[in-house]
């Protein structure tokens, strides 16, 4: 059964240079998704509307039997759909811990303790307590990409979206972090959507989602 569905999803510029031209896909839970294509076909933009930052120029994105246009944008994005981005998007100054419980105050989350949550959440992506305690810039890459999982995970959401979480990671951890997202899906019953250039990564994935080949059916 669909959690999420992109019903003839349509986006263009100002100049009207179509990005998206009538995107039709579904995502389940306990999946992961590979959404592919080349520089400029549209993946980031349709992460954007997926994640209801930009809305489609016609078309519906329905989560859970709902069009998301409907939906609180706040509450969408601090309840429902949790996001990764590619820059991190950390505040510097804080620990690992500090950036997941602020994620938690923002959705106003009701937890006993915050902290002890937030700690369980990073050890569920590889970062012990040492580390977790450790200010953003004292961590590497790899560990900063499981503090921003951490971060999406902070109010149990059920979709994940990821736009290129390992473009600026080595092959080592593009491997981990790939797993965890597949654990996350698997394991934690997750639907995780991830845009990706990279071919390891689309091969991880339980599904594939080409936008050259959907640009291609419509040729």
């Amino acid at each position: 059964m669909s959690l999420f569905k992109l019903e003839n999803v349509d986006y263009y510029y100002d100049n009207h240079v179509k990005v998206l031209d009538n995107i039709n896909y579904e995502f389940e839970p306990s999946k992961v998704y590979a959404i592919t294509g080349k520089s400029g076909s549209g993946k980031t933009t349709l992460l954007s509307l997926m994640s209801g930052l930009d809305k489609p120029k016609s078309g519906k994105i329905i989560y859970n039997d709902n069009d998301i246009s409907k939906i609180d944008e706040d509450k969408y994005r601090s309840h429902h759909v949790g996001v990764v981005f590619q820059s991190f998007n950390l505040l510097p100054h804080l620990t690992a811990i500090e950036n997941v419980v602020l994620s938690m105050d923002i959705a106003n989350l009701k937890v006993g303790n915050k902290k002890q949550v937030a700690l369980s959440l990073l050890n569920e992506v590889g970062l012990d307590e040492e580390k977790a305690n450790r200010r953003i810039l004292k961590l590497s890459g790899g560990e900063q990409q499981r503090v921003a999982i951490a971060r999406a995970l902070s109010f149990q959401p059920e979709v994940i979206l990821a736009d290129e979480p390992t473009g600026n990671l080595d092959m080592h951890n593009e491997k981990q972090i790939t797993e965890i997202f597949r654990r996350l899906a698997h394991e934690k019953n997750k639907c995780v959507i991830i845009v990706t250039h990279s071919n390891s990564v689309a091969a991880s994935a339980d599904v594939v989602y080409d936008l050259e080949k959907a640009k291609e059916n419509l040729a």
